[in-house]
């Protein structure tokens, strides 16, 4: 069990190490004007609904008998929210709308928002999937611990990331990002966005942790050593 537990926290804590689960929010944060406890508030709510849909599909996804490998349209459907939101940026900067007027400001606002949220939470961490198909096959109180301990990592390494570069980055001089805002979190959000499409998380699952593990429910996912 306690194997069990430090591979859940490693793969928590490289996953959310990934740039486009906190530098995002810092980048929409600034552009925003907002603070950076709000914008860590903001990457924490997202990584606790990421944790939970990872928990959810997992524990579904063991009763169904099915493997992580379903769940590689879920993980590209994020990289296109984070596309979309970039196409939106452009069309705002070249169409001149949005500097001057406080409603457009705040229904950007809104909509940066939601798609952030809206592009982790709906790409689950499909390595940590196996480990809770075989903690499903065994006991609820595996899938507890697991989760709580991918929920503490997740959501902590996500708004420590997120707020110390967030710190950092409101002591640099922005008056090229102040004119050119948009353009750059759009060409940010595309990047990060076409790299989740083109690179879906489980071509990066490391070695040793199984993509079937529903298969064979009767197996221990981490064999102790005899």
């Amino acid at each position: 069990m306690n194997e069990i537990l430090v591979a859940a926290f490693l793969v928590a804590l490289i996953h959310t190490a990934i740039p486009s689960h906190w530098l995002c929010f810092v980048l929409v944060g600034r552009a925003r004007g907002w603070r950076v406890r709000r914008t860590m508030a903001v990457a924490g709510a997202a990584g606790a609904l990421h944790v939970a849909t990872t928990v959810t599909l997992g524990v579904l996804l063991a009763r169904a008998g099915q493997d992580a490998q379903s769940l590689e349209f879920l993980e590209r459907f994020g990289g296109w929210v984070l596309i979309g939101i970039g196409v939106l940026y452009f069309v705002l900067h070249f169409s001149h709308k949005g500097h001057h007027h406080d409603h457009e400001a705040s229904a950007t606002d809104r909509v940066a928002l939601g798609g952030l949220v809206l592009a982790v939470t709906f790409s689950p961490c499909s390595v940590a999937i196996p480990i809770l198909i075989g903690a499903a096959a065994a006991s609820t109180g595996q899938v507890i611990l697991i989760a709580c301990v991918l929920f503490a990592t997740t959501v902590g390494n996500m708004m420590m990331l997120t707020g110390l570069t967030a710190l950092g980055v409101e002591k640099l001089p922005f008056s090229f990002f102040d004119r050119y805002e948009k353009v750059i979190l759009g060409l940010i959000l595309a990047a990060a966005g076409t790299f989740l499409v083109a690179h879906p998380h489980d071509e990066s699952r490391p070695h040793g942790l199984p993509v079937k593990a529903a298969s064979v429910p009767s197996a221990p996912l981490f064999p102790s050593a005899t």
